[in-house]
């Protein structure tokens, strides 16, 4: 038997790049899926005319090998849209089993050039959208009552978890959807929910319209014996793990690039100074210098793990010069 046979999946921006390969994926495995792709641009500010049957086509290609499913064009950022894609679900396949937040947009915006367009859409798309599809699918399954083996697949970034310059934002909605899904994963339990969410890093339409990306993401070289770790498919079989009655998870977050992933550790409050009732500010002042001004961590970038501070030594020279 197929590991997800008589499932129902939703994908939204299932339509390309990352949301096209999990909506196969997920067909693949044996779940009826909602395709959700609005047809919009990379930037979000206007229609993307190419892209408003992706969904349809992708679509097609499920139902030409053999799957189930069904095309929703509605913009995760309108609150009675996101409910259309859980009422499509139910209306085609009689329920849902499977979440997968992945719909989103690319502004690159410094904090000095931002403008309120940048923000609204970006937060719209990313924060609102992840946050009302999750909101419909609990209040559906809050209807239904208990039942096992429900999933939520949000998508935050790396730049979520260790956010970068020029991305204000993206890494603060990619953040609050990593804070979501944690809330997510204690509000639903007792529905049968396990809710996680993944950091990919792969080489899409979106991601590419970053400055530098192609960098971070080269093409394969003859070093790499051919194999392209930055393709989306790659990320696809851990969406489809966390989708699974296998995926013994939840409230975590996954990095995912080519052959590695990783699990992430959440916040932690690693030091602590007591004082001796009412702080005064020289007090606290001699107290905290005692602390470390970074942090070390272990981030998960394009190319894979590495050890490095929080905040970098190039913001403390910026502030030292």
């Amino acid at each position: 038997m197929a590991l997800l046979s008589g499932k129902v999946a939703i994908v939204t921006g299932g339509g390309r790049g990352l949301g096209r390969c999990h909506a196969l994926a997920l067909a693949a495995h044996g779940a009826a899926v909602v395709v959700n792709d609005l047809g919009g641009s990379v930037t979000g500010s206007a229609p993307d005319k190419k892209g408003e049957d992706a969904a349809s086509a992708v679509v097609a290609e499920i139902t030409a090998a053999g799957g189930r499913a069904v095309a929703n064009h509605a913009s995760v950022a309108d609150w009675a849209g996101a409910e259309s894609i859980i009422n499509d679900a139910v209306a085609a396949f009689g329920g849902l089993d499977i979440v997968v937040n992945n719909a989103g947009i690319n502004r690159p915006a410094s904090l000095i050039a931002l403008t309120e367009a940048d923000y609204d859409l970006e937060t719209a798309v990313h924060l609102k959208g992840t946050t009302a599809v999750v909101h419909h699918a609990a209040a559906l399954w809050a209807r239904q009552g208990r039942r096992d083996a429900r999933a939520i697949i949000n998508t935050t970034s790396p730049v979520g978890v260790h956010p970068m310059p020029d991305g204000g934002p993206y890494c603060a909605a990619k953040a609050g959807i990593a804070a979501l899904t944690v809330v997510a994963a204690q509000e639903l339990a007792h529905l049968g929910v396990r809710a996680n969410a993944i950091a990919p890093a792969a080489r899409t339409r979106m991601v590419m319209a970053s400055p530098s990306v192609d960098q971070q993401m080269p093409q394969p070289s003859a070093a790499s014996d051919g194999f392209d770790r930055h393709l989306p498919e790659h990320v696809s079989p851990l969406v489809v793990y966390l989708a699974s009655p296998l995926n013994r998870f939840t409230g975590r977050i996954f990095g995912a690039e080519g052959p590695d992933v990783a699990l992430y550790q959440p916040w932690s409050a690693d030091w602590l100074v007591t004082g001796k009732g009412h702080w005064d500010v020289p007090a606290l002042a001699d107290a905290l210098s005692a602390l470390p001004d970074q942090a070390p961590i272990r981030a998960f970038y394009p190319g894979g793990r590495i050890e490095t501070v929080i905040p970098p030594n190039r913001t403390l020279k910026a502030l030292r010069s």
